[in-house]
């Protein structure tokens, strides 16, 4: 694999054009800093035909069972290319096993523990040298998680990240049999026999079955938002003085504003909160995903994410 870094090796998988002007140059990058080393993670620049200069570095970080299409689809709209059309510079990430990253030799141990301490910090260390600025992070869903969680670990330099923004992210609310410690048992029992689980009608992707198992562990009362090893999560997310945006949706059950909000406001930095509900002036009451892929979201989140990120390049 011919290096285009002086990290890691790192190869352009593709350059394709997407409709008359977008242009897509996806690297595929081999850090070798986790135990597996056959991990490689696929990452995207979007950029536009007749584009003189590049602007601030966003990555952004897709949830589960999706890929970068969260993101743009293939008709060249999505919260990707607004933020190349307002100046950004958009990367989209693509977790192991996901679009174009390949599936690592332990694929279904793959955990979001491991994304954190590996995949991220690799990525914003290639972002830093390719573009000489430190990068935005933008995650919907278990991808705000792996970012929060980064951070919390102290994976993710907070030096070089401008800023944060969650889109339905959070650690706290699971399903309340799973705090029950037979029924803990018996869901790691039956995970066993499993290598992946299927995205049926919730996404495009599969997900390795081992991040099933550390949202059981995270549920546990006496386990929560914690490493295999070590102090909690919270520890480490109470001390980030980095700005952060996040956005609740009214109508989303498995990750609820509420929770979203209690993530935000536990870090110490300046930080702010949307509840995406028609109470509070939005045009409905938005779900799960909705919140970021819908025409509603193109005006009325799209733009506070922006707003957002201009003032805090």
């Amino acid at each position: 694999m011919k290096s285009s870094s002086s990290l890691f090796p790192v190869a352009l998988m593709r350059a394709d054009t997407l409709g008359s002007d977008l242009l897509e140059d996806t690297y595929l990058l081999k850090p070798n800093n986790s135990p597996d080393l056959t991990a490689q993670i696929a990452l995207t620049r979007l950029g536009c035909q007749q584009q003189q200069s590049r602007g601030v570095p966003v990555v952004l970080l897709h949830g589960s069972f999706s890929n970068r299409g969260f993101w743009l689809s293939n008709a060249g709209i999505g919260l990707a290319a607004a933020l190349l059309s307002a100046g950004y510079d958009p990367w989209l990430l693509e977790m192991r096993g996901h679009g174009d990253s390949p599936i690592n030799r332990d694929y279904k141990n793959n955990s979001i523990e491991g994304y954190a301490q590996f995949d991220l910090p690799a990525v914003q260390a290639f972002v830093k040298e390719q573009t000489g600025q430190s990068a935005a992070w933008v995650g919907h869903s278990m991808g705000g998680v792996t970012i929060a969680t980064s951070l919390a670990g102290g994976h993710l330099q907070e030096e070089d990240i401008s800023t944060v923004v969650l889109l339905g992210s959070q650690v706290t609310r699971y399903p309340w049999l799973l705090r029950l410690p037979l029924a803990r048992l018996i869901a790691r029992l039956l995970l066993l026999k499993k290598s992946v689980i299927k995205g049926g009608q919730i996404g495009p992707e599969q997900e390795p079955v081992g991040i099933a198992k550390e949202f059981a562990r995270w549920a546990g009362l006496l386990n929560g938002w914690k490493p295999k090893k070590g102090k909690t999560y919270w520890h480490g997310w109470r001390q980030i003085t980095t700005p952060v945006l996040a956005f609740g949706a009214k109508k989303d059950r498995g990750d609820p504003a509420s929770a979203c909000r209690k993530l935000v406001e536990a870090t110490a930095g300046e930080h702010a909160f949307y509840l995406l509900s028609q109470k509070e002036g939005f045009a409905k009451d938005y779900g799960h995903v909705d919140m970021v892929v819908s025409k509603e979201a193109a005006t009325d989140v799209w733009p506070k994410v922006i707003t957002w990120l201009d003032q805090h390049k």
